[in-house]
């Protein structure tokens, strides 16, 4: 069986011109001019990063596992990391199998991107697999409640480059549509009075959310009426300077607001590769020394690794060999107390009908916040699990949202796994740092 994926783990050296596209980088003319290497990148990904981000992520790897395996407190609140809700073309009523909601309502609470306008005023495309503009049913929000009614979502990103596809009237039915549903959300204002960040409770913790994308895609126009959080023009360029003043504020504003764990969503990244490039780690980590609790980034479309890293010293009390390791790739120096925070580059996809495989593929990261001896709010990992989105599944053909391990064995009854599907989930499980090293 040939290998599908060649080129994992291995050093960057000469990258072929469609590897090196990024298309967030470019104007309308110049994506639509290299969109022969843009599909080519879609199907093929980015698996190859510098020998230096290989070795770092490896060992952090090793340091994520050791923190799952850290004894679970009972008492402890389970958050549930997704990623990109985006379009789906059918199948709204029953997409999501119950598999997928019981492991999610299992979490105390939930935070994710949604990356659809969702507005009846506007049809549903549905004739082409794909859109360069997206616009959903209700219900693909709609479909995660818990059993008490309430939404599965304690909150929602809506900062992306799909934010204004059906423009300010879509935009503001999306809003209208999530607080109708009770689900706080961040990433989209229509005043310069709105709070541009949102809170939630869980379990006596006050959780301040906060979402900022890259920007819009170039052939969206904006709205002088609508204002999305973005980053700073250039901010991923290798010798840009880093300037994220209004994140500073904003989680300055969290802390005197009471929030006991902060979370800036980023959707940011370059799509369609399996590491981020040291101008988004330098930006991750600038945002975590700016009092960032939890950096959960979205946008890339596939799973890229964790990063742990402590703060002001927190790593003298993990035990040896992990606190040497921590010391040379993990530690930063900030304002406050000792602490710990975690950047998951990117979740990947939970709902989409993207066409490649891989693209398919969701991750849902736990994790358990509890209270340290100081009272203050520490975390660790508690769980990793994958979902895929099926288009046409089982005798009636239907769209289905499963969790892996039902993927499996449903498709014992009606087909076998493909080999080829099988070295990639493996390949992700150790890619991700879910599975054993």
């Amino acid at each position: 069986m040939p290998d599908r994926f060649p080129n994992r783990y291995t050093p960057e050296k000469r990258l072929p011109l469609w590897q090196q596209l990024r298309v967030e980088n470019l104007s309308f003319r110049q994506a639509a001019l290299n969109v022969i290497s843009y599909i080519r990148k879609s199907i093929h990904k980015k698996y190859t990063a510098p020998k230096e981000v290989l070795l770092h992520f490896a060992i952090q790897r090793q340091i994520f596992q050791h923190l799952m395996k850290q004894p679970k407190d009972p008492g402890s609140t389970r958050l549930g990391l997704v990623g990109d809700i985006m379009w789906i073309r059918d199948g709204w009523d029953n997409f999501l199998d119950s598999g997928v909601l019981d492991y999610l309502n299992a979490h105390d609470a939930v935070v994710g991107n949604l990356e659809s306008v969702i507005s009846t005023r506007f049809k549903v495309p549905s004739l082409f697999p794909d859109y360069f503009t997206y616009n959903s049913h209700p219900n693909l929000v709609k479909a995660f409640r818990r059993p008490d009614g309430r939404s599965t979502f304690s909150a929602l990103s809506l900062a992306n480059n799909h934010a204004l596809d059906r423009g300010e009237i879509g935009a503001r039915d999306t809003q209208d549509l999530l607080n109708e549903l009770g689900i706080p959300h961040s990433g989209i204002v229509f005043g310069q009075d709105e709070k541009p960040y949102t809170t939630f409770e869980v379990n006596g913790i006050k959780v301040g959310f906060y979402a900022v994308a890259w920007g819009l895609n170039s052939f969206v126009s904006p709205n002088l009426n609508v204002r999305m959080h973005s980053l700073p023009t250039g901010v991923f360029e290798p010798a840009a300077p880093v300037d994220l003043v209004e994140i500073r504020k904003v989680l300055a504003d969290m802390a005197a607001d009471g929030c006991e764990f902060r979370i800036v969503s980023l959707h940011w990244g370059y799509e369609f590769e399996y590491y981020p490039c040291p101008g988004v780690m330098r930006v991750g980590h600038q945002v975590v020394r700016a009092g960032a609790d939890l950096v959960l980034g979205t946008h890339p479309h596939v799973q890229q690794p964790c990063e742990t890293l402590f703060v002001n010293g927190y790593e003298n009390r993990l035990p040896e060999p992990i606190r040497e390791l921590a010391e040379y790739h993990s530690t930063l120096t900030a304002e406050g107390p000792q602490r710990k925070a975690m950047i998951a580059y990117s979740m990947g996809n939970l709902a989409t009908t993207m066409f490649t495989f891989e693209c398919k593929i969701g991750w849902i990261l736990s994790l358990r916040l509890f209270r340290d001896s100081s009272g203050r709010i520490d975390w660790n990992p508690d769980a990793s699990a994958f979902v895929v989105n099926v288009p046409r599944f089982g005798r009636k053909r239907e769209r289905r949202l499963l969790m892996l391990d039902d993927y499996r064995k449903q498709s014992l009854k009606h087909r076998r796994v493909p080999p080829w599907e099988e070295t990639y989930f493996a390949f992700l499980e150790k890619h991700v740092g879910a599975g054993l090293e």
